[in-house]
């Protein structure tokens, strides 16, 4: 092996090491916040029992949950049994907070896949058709609308999805998980405004690439606007679209955690806002942290595909 290989090599282990060692004192953080927080709201024994218990049973339960030692004591026996596997007991429901949560987000991830596609081959389709001709009013009628999709709340277009397609219209369920016509609404809102994110990068991308020298020359040659698009144009345009892959992912997350309220959608926004309203923090800390976790890991392997797409950055690390 020559020396500038293992340099390279060196190198790229290097900015995997950081941004692995990122990722992992980012999760540390997330664990800590959530934890000490969502004790911070008060007795969650004295909340879920407005009525009132006995001293005798308030102990008890206090002490099944380990809720009678110190937060210290209580945040290291967390991290133990997280180590395991075990992120403790719902208290509403008394069931392993892993199985409530992932009972949730596999209600979450069938909406999620469905807008993932959605918005990608829409907000591609509307990015290479505004970068054709920039200057043209098809490309601003697409970017008028890119910009409305992109500015305006998906809750808000949420609500406007159910009041002119599940109310005035009535063509669409508008609440709750049934057939496949319930998946429109919630898919089709969960999606505007990640579409529109995808399209403002990919029209942006694709304009400054077409107006690159070795464009023109392959037009020059003769060369059909498909294949300069998508196979030299595009290729090109990949570098920034990776970053928005992963937005893509988060906006998706971060969305459905408001629209599944509004459409009354079983996944793991609902699962959330139900455990702070009843103060099941196990609940509450495990679905925060779990969410995190995909957040993490979504930005760690964006910033490593960046050295398998781009190879200036693999060069400029191993510098």
């Amino acid at each position: 092996m020559s020396t500038t290989e293992g340099r390279t090599r060196s190198g790229v282990y290097g900015f995997i090491g950081q941004r692995a060692l990122k990722a992992l004192l980012t999760v540390l953080a997330v664990l800590l916040f959530v934890f000490f927080g969502s004790r911070l709201t008060g007795d969650p024994i004295s909340m879920m029992f407005p009525e009132g218990l006995t001293q005798q049973q308030h102990d008890a339960l206090t002490h099944r949950y380990g809720l009678d030692r110190s937060m210290l004591d209580q945040f290291w026996v967390y991290l133990k049994n997280a180590a395991t596997g075990d992120f403790g007991v719902s208290i509403t429901e008394n069931r392993p907070v892993t199985t409530v949560v992932f009972g949730a987000a596999a209600q979450t991830l069938k909406l999620g896949v469905w807008a993932f596609l959605l918005s990608s081959i829409a907000g591609i389709a509307i990015g290479i058709a505004a970068s054709l001709k920039p200057e043209g009013r098809l490309s601003k009628t697409l970017m008028f609308l890119v910009c409305a999709g992109y500015s305006i709340p998906g809750f808000i277009v949420a609500i406007l999805l159910v009041l002119i397609f599940g109310y005035y219209l009535q063509l669409l369920p508008s609440l709750g998980q049934g057939g496949p016509a319930s998946y429109v609404l919630p898919v089709v809102a969960l999606s505007a405004r990640p579409a529109a994110s995808v399209a403002r990068y990919v029209q942006n991308s694709l304009v400054d690439v077409l107006a690159q020298q070795y464009i023109r020359t392959a037009r020059a040659k003769g060369m059909g606007q498909r294949i300069v698009i998508l196979k030299h144009a595009f290729r090109n345009a990949l570098v920034p679209l990776v970053t928005v892959v992963g937005m893509l992912v988060i906006e998706i997350i971060s969305g459905a955690l408001f629209i599944e309220v509004v459409f009354s959608w079983p996944g793991v926004g609902k699962c959330l806002i139900d455990a702070v309203l009843d103060k099941d923090f196990p609940v509450l800390q495990f679905g925060v942290v779990m969410l995190s976790m995909v957040v993490i890991v979504v930005n760690l392997l964006v910033d490593l595909l960046y050295g398998v797409i781009d190879p200036r950055l693999r060069k400029g690390v191993a510098a």
